[in-house]
């Protein structure tokens, strides 16, 4: 029987355990629909934009920690995923785009072929990490698995994969595929000093990141804060790391300034995941951790780019995570008193934020909390209920339930509220607002 290059790409997908995809279907891609049809283990999602599937494929892939994928055609449909890309780089986003090209014979000729794009590549690699473009039937596994490997070695990032028509349709043999299992341990060193550190210590807080939530490293995270009796901030893409209704948890609000300066008094900053990023308005930069810093990132150029880090641990959050607990003995737990003021601060900014609401806008809140389940994904896009209620105020209570536009940019909730529902199976809502919703109505 045959076997075709568009196969071996329905079947590296099946082998990865892509349930999943979002396309649009046409002439240069055709040939991987039909492979993936007729493979039947994999389900095409149809959208009507490649914006919003790029989006979709981002939403699946917070909401899941699964790779997500987008299927487009090559040249203006390649072009319009760029901004989901984008969205994906920014948020560290897991998602593969594959597109189509011209074929091999007339590929950089500069003939005119339909949809000819001569610089695809370069375009993907100014918002992927790895982009691929194999010339030979014999390269289409290799590259495939190239980007791939990339998106799964450190830090998430989005790749992409261009294919020309004629090595979709061109015969070849299967290969195996799999995940990378890359293991990022901390540095003996570097965990004996940020031990020191935290033994050392006796008013700590802990900053929470994406990076926890992309670890899978919530259990460890809370362990962490319980055997330090530390409060936990988290940042807004770090929410759900621990329960908002959790004794510990301050919230998404490092940046408040009632917060901030309750936590001035802490003689250690324990930051994890995260890589302090600056915002709108350069918050976390101007806002510097209090004490000493020790900072754990998978990414190394992460560590130390926003504020001074004391302690530099290099590590996957939850290899670095269960090293530190294993090795607490005979601890201090946080002082009391400074507990307290952060609790006080905690409690009287959020009662202020929800007062400033008025009467109408708390019931909103309240009645969507009510009717979401605990383990619900909530999406917002970039709006003002999202700055006035969803990113602080709207509690959260598990990781991969809270997702937002890393970027900042206006209209991706929808989609990606659908890719999240897609691929969770979960109820889901999302919150709309400044015209967003329009960007992707056709959805």
């Amino acid at each position: 029987m045959s076997f075709t290059g568009a196969d071996l790409v329905a079947d590296a997908l099946a082998q990865l355990g892509v349930e999943h995809v979002f396309g649009i279907v046409s002439i240069h891609n055709m040939p991987i629909m039909d492979a993936i049809n007729r493979l039947g283990k994999t389900k095409i999602i149809d959208v009507r934009h490649e914006q919003a599937g790029t989006h979709a494929a981002d939403g699946y892939a917070r909401a899941t920690g699964k790779m997500g994928v987008m299927i487009a055609s090559t040249g203006p449909g390649t072009s319009n995923t760029v901004t989901g890309l984008y969205e994906a780089q920014y948020g560290s986003s897991r998602v593969m785009v594959i597109t189509g090209q011209a074929e091999t014979a007339y590929y950089g000729k500069g003939l005119a072929y339909v949809h000819e794009a001569e610089n695809q590549v370069p375009m993907l690699a100014s918002v992927c990490r790895r982009v691929e473009s194999p010339r030979h039937v014999s390269q289409l596994g290799l590259a495939f698995a190239a980007v791939v490997n990339d998106m799964y070695t450190g830090r998430g990032a989005p790749g992409a994969l261009e294919i020309p028509i004629d090595i979709q349709y061109a015969q070849t043999e299967n290969m195996k595929f799999a995940l990378p299992h890359a293991e990022f341990l901390p540095d003996d060193k570097q965990l004996d000093q940020a031990l020191a550190k935290i033994k050392d210590s006796s008013r700590r807080v802990i900053v929470a990141g994406g990076g926890v939530v992309a670890a899978g490293a919530s259990a460890e995270l809370q362990a962490l804060a319980q055997a330090l009796d530390a409060p936990v901030l988290t940042t807004v893409d770090g929410r759900g790391v621990i329960p908002e209704d959790h004794e510990l948890c301050v919230g998404n609000y490092y940046n408040s300034a009632g917060i901030y300066n309750a936590i001035q008094g802490a003689d250690l900053t324990i930051a994890i995941g995260t890589k302090f990023a600056v915002g709108v308005d350069g918050q976390f930069h101007a806002q510097t951790p209090p004490g000493e810093m020790v900072q754990i990132d998978i990414d190394g150029t992460m560590i130390g780019r926003t504020h001074k880090a004391h302690v530099a641990v290099q590590a996957d959050a939850k290899a670095a995570l269960t090293a530190i607990n294993a090795s607490l003995e005979q601890l201090q737990a946080n002082d009391g008193q400074f507990n307290q003021t952060v609790w006080e601060a905690r409690d009287g900014v959020r009662q202020a934020m929800r007062s400033r609401l008025g009467e109408d806008w708390p019931q909103v809140m309240d009645t969507l909390r009510a009717k979401l389940p605990r383990d619900g994904v909530f999406v917002r896009d970039q709006t003002i209920s999202a700055y006035n209620w969803g990113n602080q105020q709207f509690p959260i209570y598990a990781p991969r339930t809270s997702i937002n536009p890393t970027s900042g940019a206006i209209g991706p909730g929808f989609p990606m509220a659908v890719g999240a529902a897609i691929g969770s199976g979960k109820k889901s809502v999302v919150i709309h607002g400044d015209g967003g919703f329009m960007f992707h109505a056709t959805e």
